[in-house]
Formats: structure tokens, C-alpha cells, sequence
């Protein structure tokens, strides 16, 4: 089944009653970015969107949970001292929102709270891509820029897709100057095959899980998206857009470089680098 332009093969039904499909939610978390729990003794579903910050905190005493944040508001629960609840960064005139192991969520003051901790913060929307000139980028030792200064980067043309895995056609070790390490990955093996590979979504998903794999081993710190051919835009984009974060959070920068089939509007919100 195609979903988002994504072809996933589902692990659990698909059920259609009168004329509208119930897909598994499950299913989709990795296109969605988000993580699903059931809480069965309260029937509640939660769905927690990977983007957003979370906090865990303790109950300092015990304390009426409110609808909304102000004292007039409603009661929807109580807050027991010493229990753990999850927090949203999200703060108004001294009140936090919180949501308890049961799955309710509401409001408590926030002084009622203490041992808070980051579960995860916010994900910082994405600035614009810097742009590497191709004649740079084709000498194989060019600059980049970034938050923290100036750096050389020397490329390797490193990884090539095959319909199953990965080809390791040149390793980093032999590289003995100070230069950040990025390696291209290319689908020249397989171009033809490249449309059909992106299209289905557990092809799509073991070729980054195998390319994560192997910058971590490496020790890589950018990842350059060269691949030629690729007339489904929308699946490329996807791939794009499902790899670049995974990267990100383990500090691995994503480049492309752009050709007539990827065009730098679709990509310079995604990526943190555009080769053109």
C-alpha cells in the first residue's frame, strides 16, 4: 500500500467499513515520525510526535489535575505525591501540562513539581541548506561552513545502493589529514532499478538503517546523496526526508547534489548542504 507516497507493506489488517479504509497506526510511525503506546487498563491510545520536547517530572504533593490552566477550571484527575508524570515544554502563568501514566492530560501549577529532567527536547526547525559549488565539490577536498566556523571536508566515494544492502567501495582509515570525513552514496550499480527500490517502503528503510549503520562505524561526519536517474520525485523526496533527521541526531550532516531530476526547492529545508 502506497501511504504519503511511501510503499509499506502493513504487519497488521487493513479494515474497510462503508467505504473508508482504517489503516494500522502502528504501521506508520517511521513516516510520521511518532510513537504510539496503549494503555490498556484505561482503552486509551497515545501518540507522542518524536519532535516535540518532553520532560519527566515528580509530584512534589498531591494536587487536583485541571481541565485548563486556571484554578476555576474544572477537575479531571488527581496528581498522587511521588508519582511520574510526562510534561510538555509548553508553560502558562505558572501552570505545566502534563499527562499521567493513565493517559490523562491536563493542567497542575507547576511548583507542584521537582526532579524534572529532559526526556528529549524540541527538534529546531531546520534552516536553509548551505550551498557547495560543483567545481568544489568535484575536487574531492573543498570548505564548508556551519555553526561552529570553517571546515575542510575530504569526500570518498564510499557507498553504492544495491537492491538489498550496501557496497563499501573505499574506506575512510586511509585519510591521515584533519579534514571532516563525508562519503558520497551513489546508485549507479543499479539506476534503473533506483525508482522500484525508493517505492517500497522496507527496501527504503533497510538501505538507511545499513547506511547509518555504516557512518557510524566509520566514523563519517557527512553523508553526500548522489544518485542520477530518479524520475519518482516524490519517493526520493521521501528518502530524503526520512534520512536526513536519523543523521542529524547522531551529528552526521546530509548533502545532495542536485541534477534535472532533483531540484534544490524541494530539498533546501531538508538537507543541511546542496551541491549545484
Amino acid at each position: 500500500m502506497i501511504v504519503n507516497n511511501s510503499n509499506m507493506s502493513m504487519l497488521d489488517s487493513i479494515i474497510k467499513i462503508n467505504d473508508v479504509i482504517y489503516l494500522p497506526i502502528s504501521d506508520m510511525s517511521i513516516v510520521y515520525n511518532i510513537k504510539i503506546d496503549y494503555i490498556e487498563n484505561t482503552n486509551r491510545v497515545i501518540i507522542d510526535k518524536l519532535n516535540k520536547g518532553m520532560i519527566r517530572a515528580i509530584a512534589t504533593e498531591d494536587t487536583d489535575i485541571k481541565f485548563r490552566p486556571r484554578r476555576l477550571s474544572k477537575n479531571i484527575g488527581t496528581l498522587r505525591k511521588g508519582e511520574t508524570v510526562n510534561c510538555f515544554y509548553t508553560t502558562s502563568r505558572g501552570w505545566r501540562q502534563i499527562r499521567t501514566s493513565n493517559g490523562t492530560i491536563g493542567y497542575i501549577k507547576s511548583n507542584k513539581l521537582g526532579d524534572e529532567y529532559i526526556v528529549r527536547q524540541d527538534m529546531q526547525e531546520k534552516s536553509e541548506a548551505i550551498k557547495i559549488q560543483k567545481t568544489d565539490y568535484d575536487s574531492k577536498v573543498f570548505e564548508i561552513s556551519d555553526d561552529t566556523g570553517t571546515r575542510s571536508v575530504s569526500l570518498k566515494n564510499m557507498f553504492n545502493i544495491t537492491r538489498n544492502d550496501i557496497e563499501v567501495s573505499e574506506k575512510t582509515d586511509d585519510d591521515e589529514s584533519n579534514n571532516k570525513i563525508w562519503v558520497s552514496i551513489t546508485n549507479s550499480l543499479l539506476e534503473r532499478q533506483t525508482n522500484q527500490i525508493l517505492q517500497d517502503y522496507k527496501l527504503r528503510t533497510n538501505i538507511i538503517d545499513l547506511i547509518v549503520k555504516e557512518a557510524i562505524e566509520n566514523n563519517i561526519d557527512g553523508i553526500s546523496i548522489d544518485f542520477s536517474g530518479v524520475e519518482d520525485k516524490e519517493s526520493m523526496i521521501r528518502f530524503v526526508t526520512e534520512i536526513a533527521p536519523k543523521l542529524r541526531e547522531i551529528g552526521i550532516s546530509t548533502c545532495i547534489v542536485l541534477n534535472e531530476n532533483i531540484e534544490k526547492q524541494d530539498y533546501i529545508n531538508i538537507v543541511d548542504y546542496v551541491v549545484e
